[in-house]
């Protein structure tokens, strides 16, 4: 029996599912609704029950009664179901920023759809839902997962100076260190974490066929810390620092 084993099934099973919708249809924009559910589907089988996983937009009012703002709409929605809910039809919903827990934006290919863009979107977003939280100080996952892109021999100093472009814009926020993107998969080898109390806090992984699982496995420690912690050689079968390739 193989920890390790039993986790590199994550990637395995969520690649097998789209490469297999992928033969069927030449449609691009289904092809990237259907990678949404697959991994909302498997990441929905390790939220403890009190969590929902949906797609969809929070809104958040302003001072003015009536009135409100809305986010962009958002691929992967964490929420906690003992919150109200605005709107509800399947997996569609309309929040308010109390109820979410984490967000994630889905892409097929990270490095084709612009790492810039992709993770400026995903902090407006956290910026966005945070303003809106009374209380700040709940943990809150702010994820950006892509199925592909990014062999092993990418141009990583390339990819870093494109990562940091797409902080600038919030580094001055007194919650950006809250609110920012701090988990990324890049495929499924290339993992990135923050760690906000470092000097460098972005730390870049290369874990062969373990990237998914982290990226799950870290969404679920933001929502249950105390049993994630308590077994973490469970949760992370394999220590990744001995895999850390750069920091910035």
């Amino acid at each position: 029996m193989s920890l390790i084993d039993y986790h590199r099934t994550t990637s395995s099973e969520l690649l097998a599912l789209t490469n297999k919708i992928r033969s069927l249809i030449t449609h691009w924009g289904e092809d990237g609704r259907y990678k949404e559910a697959v991994l909302k589907n498997v990441i929905g089988r390790f939220l403890p029950e009190k969590y929902l996983i949906g797609t969809g937009f929070v809104i958040k009012q302003t001072e003015n009664r009536g009135k409100h703002l809305s986010s962009r709409q958002i691929d992967l929605i964490i929420y906690d179901d003992a919150s109200p809910v605005l709107f509800k039809e399947g997996d569609f919903v309309i929040l308010t920023p109390d109820a979410v827990r984490g967000i994630i934006e889905v892409k097929a290919n990270l490095q084709n759809q612009g790492v810039t863009g992709v993770l400026h979107q995903a902090n407006e977003n956290g910026q966005f839902i945070l303003s809106g939280k009374e209380d700040k100080t709940q943990n809150f996952f702010n994820g950006v997962f892509s199925y592909e892109g990014f062999g092993n021999n990418f141009a990583m100093q390339t990819f870093v100076d494109n990562y940091l472009q797409s902080n600038l814009d919030f580094s001055t926020d007194i919650d950006y260190l809250k609110f920012k993107v701090n988990h990324v998969s890049l495929n499924k080898d290339w993992f990135i974490k923050i760690w906000n109390d470092d000097t460098n806090p972005h730390s870049i992984y290369n874990i062969e066929d373990l990237s998914f699982s982290f990226f799950i496995s870290n969404l679920i420690d933001t929502l249950a810390n105390k049993s994630i912690q308590k077994n973490n050689f469970i949760w992370y079968a394999t220590d990744k620092e001995l895999n850390l390739k750069r920091q910035f």
